[in-house]
């Protein structure tokens, strides 16, 4: 199992890097808790390999609710199109058919392809001067034996039980279960500061509130992010509510 883990992730590594360098960096990447992913098969507070991989080009990791698919509506309705308006629309006949037709697909999604939640436009009207940034084709980071920590955030999307705990890489925490069992937040690891914080977002509002932080001390210090990947993302999350 561990070899074959192993292999997995790196597999998984390749694969991103390959999109990246085609397709841009994305500011984050939503994922199951898979073990390929998050690395929670090694015991407590271990970063999987793709994390680590994630965290050096400065894109963080949304980890969907454990056993809740329905979290990645967007990535699922993508994989129906996919399956839909590429894989069984032609009879592919080789690989290299494949890789031929992909820029038609491509092109469909960036061009032609209505979202219903932006008022039928295109990705291309909604964004006519968006410019990705590619990942070098020199990067060959992800081939080293042990990536390094970077700094970074990693988020876990988590639903409290009603004794007021949650789970995080095989680790339980306990929340005021008086106040928020029940309850969705957001656990986030801050690997530069080494913090867990715990943020919720009322219903129909524009903040999050900061509800608790842990001590998150993990076994290698985290590096600095390379400058090459240190620049302006859109933001994820809504602002914080000052206590």
């Amino acid at each position: 199992m561990r070899v074959l883990t192993t292999k997995s992730a790196a597999a998984v590594c390749q694969f991103f890097v390959t999109v990246w360098q085609e397709v841009g960096l994305p500011t984050a990447l939503q994922i199951d808790n898979d073990i390929v992913w998050n690395g929670g098969g090694r015991g407590q507070r271990a970063l999987s390999t793709v994390v680590r991989l994630c965290l050096a080009v400065g894109v963080q990791v949304i980890f969907i609710p454990p056993y809740t698919p329905q979290a990645n509506g967007a990535i699922e309705s993508f994989n129906d199109l996919w399956d839909t308006n590429f894989w069984h629309r032609t009879q592919f006949q080789s690989l290299d058919h494949v890789r031929d037709e992909l820029p038609l697909f491509e092109t469909y999604c960036r061009q032609r392809r209505p979202l219903p939640q932006f008022e039928l436009r295109t990705a291309a009207q909604l964004f006519p001067d968006f410019q990705p940034r590619l990942l070098p084709a020199t990067f060959t980071r992800h081939q080293q034996d042990r990536l390094p920590i970077t700094a970074g955030f990693v988020h876990f999307i988590r639903f409290v039980s009603g004794e007021g705990t949650f789970s995080v890489l095989n680790e339980t925490w306990t929340l005021d279960a008086e106040k928020w069992a029940g309850k969705t937040i957001r656990a986030t690891i801050d690997t530069q500061t080494q913090f867990l914080r715990v943020y919720y977002l009322p219903p129909d509002t524009g903040t999050c509130q900061l509800i608790h932080q842990f001590e998150y001390t993990l076994a290698d210090t985290a590096v600095p992010l390379d400058s090459v990947f240190d620049y302006p993302r859109p933001t994820l999350w809504p602002p914080v509510k000052e206590p």
